[in-house]
């Protein structure tokens, strides 16, 4: 093998969203040069039809990763199976997610982009070396002119989710189009702050927890916060009363004073556990602004309780608006 060779590891990968403005053919094939620590990482932008239109939207990549000469072990790792494998899945895991994070640090930056749509980025590594066209295509490898050839580790354990979009509750059958017809017929829209909420949830099940913990509690304290003043005001406290208030409603106090106090007895009993789970999302959310919990400690089923027993209170605080207001 002569020195000179180069090993190239590669995946198209699914990216953020972007657009390009007046790209020809020949500039997508210019990627921008990532060095790093024993290699060099290539970033193609990829688009369907490059140089047909002059803004174009790309949320595809091609991703390559440049050795040379090739390091006998990672030549090892990717014509074998076991731990020399998973070793070599995990460099060029590695490579990807430091390209994809500095990437996206640059695009804001230097490349001045504001609004870059939320995604599943970085992706996991069971999603970088998955089959699944969702996620761009297999990671292959080649030395020179030879064909490229698939490199496919068993990296998924059985803590490996399926792609949320793909869960059979998940798809849209029969039933559930009839269903959605029904509530068109019937004007059953969801409210707006509910709207917030689901997309919200939705945030939890790419994986975004931290983003999910925060948004899902400022969404509480500020339902609250609202049904507070309002349930005030219908007492005849003034509104200039309940500002010099405002430092002394908190979150805790709101929830666990002001709402059990304006329900009934029956009302109490069925919103105690929706209750109960906002507040331990409260407690989180209180971990993670102080920096003593990290994401990855975050326990997600604790912050989609959270979610879901909000869900439950923003019903049953519009019906005791509702006949407030009535």
């Amino acid at each position: 093998m002569l020195m000179t060779e180069t090993l190239i590891i590669q995946k198209r990968i699914h990216m953020f969203t972007v657009g390009t403005w007046d790209w020809k053919e020949d500039d997508y094939k210019k990627p921008l040069i990532f060095p790093v620590s024993g290699a060099t990482l290539h970033l193609y932008l990829d688009s369907f039809v490059p140089g047909k239109s002059q803004r174009d939207i790309i949320f595809q990549a091609l991703f390559k990763i440049l050795f040379s000469p090739p390091p006998p072990r990672i030549l090892r790792g990717l014509r074998t199976s076991g731990k020399q494998s998973l070793a070599v899945a995990e460099l060029i895991y590695g490579y990807y997610r430091e390209m994809i994070e500095q990437f996206e640090g640059l695009i804001r930056t230097a490349g001045q982009v504001k609004y870059l749509m939320p995604d599943e980025l970085p992706m996991t590594i069971e999603s970088f070396f998955s089959s699944e066209r969702f996620y761009g295509d297999e990671v292959t490898w080649f030395i020179g002119n030879e064909r490229p050839k698939i490199f496919q580790p068993k990296v998924a354990d059985s803590r490996r989710r399926l792609n949320p979009l793909f869960k059979r509750n998940q798809l849209i059958d029969k039933k559930k189009w009839t269903r959605i017809q029904s509530a068109i017929d019937k004007g059953e829209f969801p409210p707006e702050e509910m709207m917030e909420l689901l997309r919200i949830r939705s945030r939890l099940e790419w994986r975004r927890k931290k983003i999910a913990t925060i948004e899902s509690a400022v969404f509480a304290e500020s339902l609250l916060r609202n049904y507070t003043n309002e349930i005030l005001v219908s007492l005849g406290i003034s509104k200039n009363k309940l500002k010099s208030l405002r430092d002394d409603l908190s979150f805790n106090l709101m929830l666990n004073a002001v709402l059990p106090l304006t329900l009934s007895k029956s009302e109490f009993r069925k919103a105690l556990k929706h209750i109960e789970s906002i507040d331990i999302l409260r407690g989180i959310r209180n971990d993670v602004v102080h920096g003593n919990i990290k994401e990855d400690n975050i326990d997600e089923h604790k912050v989609r309780n959270g979610i879901e027993g909000t869900l439950k209170i923003v019903d049953l605080i519009r019906s005791k608006l509702r006949r407030i207001h009535t």
